[in-house]
């Protein structure tokens, strides 16, 4: 019921916000009529408020590898994107649904299923191309502008709609979908139609121009088309209908671009195999079955079925075996951080905490600020109960990824471990406000501030950040 509850309280505010911006005549024109509706920096502040709700109520996937490698995807699409404002926020959902969304802003949601259906990364990227592409034509603007033309405040319920299929809202989350989309008028529904052929077309260009094999949109459609109707991991389908005429359109498209031959990035399919072990509610059957399939050799993959299994074993405590396994991995590639990380958490997991830690530390120094680097040594660190330096490097990294609301929570584990009270509010405060919590925010800020031990001027800086945090409710009217 909590969960319901919010998203009634998320729904109303994403009405309040579209309907101001709706409201507003006197903005800014960027050059497209859109602009005049609702500005870009409306937009992103909207897309930052939703991003709040969504860390609030969605569970997501905290896997700094997983993370690290969609970015990494996402700024290559984006590159060559024709977004004007390339501020990208992503939320990897922790569902196996098959489902992924752009919403105003900047805001890219990709369920963790995605990985488990698109097969190569040509076909994940497809996706990508396709919600950057919504992103770029500005799509939130236009059927803002659409329903203020007939005075349909849809948009609002729509990311309402998505906030509550992504938190697992199963048929009431359909539910609220559908009765949103039916409370459209004709002009709505062929609104939206447009927009996804041209998140197609725009797409397809964007693949082609960042790399990747254009021809991956049409094979993910067609295989697509014939799994609708096939269940409720199929959530993407709902609100990306993938008609024949839809697959022969974008593959039209995509045959325009010559053939050519395209990497199969290998790390794509070591990220499928973490999200096959991380979605397992049972270690050991899943490495069972992939020690099965790397013996039988029932995988187009070994390397990625090997790295699966050496993770499993991990996750199931048997450390030799998941040593054993990975071995000729490194063997074969010293190099790959994927397999040097993994090879150390199993020696911490062995009691050879300060080697691993050494060896951590050392790649860190050739790629400082890495994500799942600075992540595992920060756990290892936490780990081996030196809560201290793990503070350090925490609160050195929250520096680069301010508004990852992780690295605030862990930052204040480490901080309360260490005994320094003042991080832990400062912490927790940055926490609550990524997660929309924001009077929590202002009283450990506050908290803080009214230490004996906090110097005057950490004080004064706490103070000026309570009333950025007051002002922004007030301007974002929450």
């Amino acid at each position: 019921m909590r969960k319901i509850a919010h998203f009634f309280s998320t729904i109303s505010l994403l009405m309040m916000l579209t309907q101001t911006a709706q409201g507003n005549s006197e903005l800014p024109t960027l050059g497209d009529a859109t602009s005049g509706v609702v500005s870009a920096q409306q937009e992103h502040e909207l897309g930052q408020v939703f991003l709040k709700m969504i860390n609030s109520q969605v569970k997501t996937l905290n896997d700094p590898e997983l993370t690290s490698y969609t970015e990494a995807l996402i700024y290559r699409l984006a590159e060559t994107s024709e977004l004007q404002d390339r501020r990208i926020s992503l939320v990897i959902i922790d569902s196996p649904q098959l489902n992924a969304f752009a919403a105003p802003g900047g805001i890219i949601g990709i369920n963790a299923g995605l990985f488990l259906y698109a097969e190569t990364e040509q076909e994940f990227a497809s996706v990508v191309a396709h919600e950057l592409a919504h992103l770029s034509q500005r799509h939130y603007a236009r059927r803002v502008e659409a329903a203020q033309r007939q005075r349909i405040p849809s948009m609002a319920a729509l990311l309402g709609s998505i906030i509550l299929a992504a938190a697992g809202g199963g048929d009431l989350g359909a539910a609220a979908l559908s009765s949103t989309i039916a409370g459209m008028q004709s002009e709505q529904l062929r609104f939206s139609r447009f927009n996804e052929q041209e998140a197609d077309r725009v797409g397809i260009r964007n693949m082609a121009r960042a790399g990747f094999d254009p021809r991956a949109m049409p094979r993910l459609f067609e295989r697509m088309s014939r799994m609708e109707g096939g269940g409720p991991q199929l959530e993407f389908l709902r609100t990306h209908p993938v008609s024949r005429n839809r697959v022969a359109d974008s593959l039209g498209r995509a045959e325009q671009y010559p053939v050519r031959n395209y990497q199969n990035n290998p790390s794509y399919h070591l990220m499928r195999m973490r999200v096959i072990v991380e979605s397992s509610s049972s270690p050991e059957n899943t490495a069972r079955r992939l020690a099965a399939d790397l013996e039988t050799g029932h995988t187009s993959y070994p390397f990625a079925t090997r790295y699966g299994l050496a993770l499993a074993q991990l996750e199931s405590g048997d450390t030799s075996k998941a040593a054993k396994t990975l071995k000729p991995l490194l063997a074969s590639s010293p190099d790959n951080v994927y397999y040097r990380i993994l090879n150390n958490r199993i020696r911490f997991a062995q009691a050879q905490q300060k080697e691993a830690l050494a060896n951590i530390k050392d790649i860190l120094r050739l790629t400082p600020d890495n994500l799942p680097l600075t992540m595992t040594y920060a756990d290892m660190l936490f780990k081996d109960k030196q809560y201290t330096a793990a503070t350090r490097v925490l609160k050195t990294f929250s520096r680069t990824r301010k508004d990852d609301p992780e690295i605030w929570y862990q930052l204040a584990e480490a901080a309360g471990k260490a005994g320094d009270i003042e991080e832990v509010h400062k912490a927790r405060a940055e926490f609550f406000f990524l997660t929309g919590n924001f009077d929590d925010a202002i009283k450990h800020l506050e908290y803080a501030a009214e230490l004996p031990s906090t110097p005057f001027s950490t004080k004064t800086a706490l103070k000026e950040r309570v009333i950025e945090i007051q002002e922004y409710k007030k301007r974002m009217k929450l």
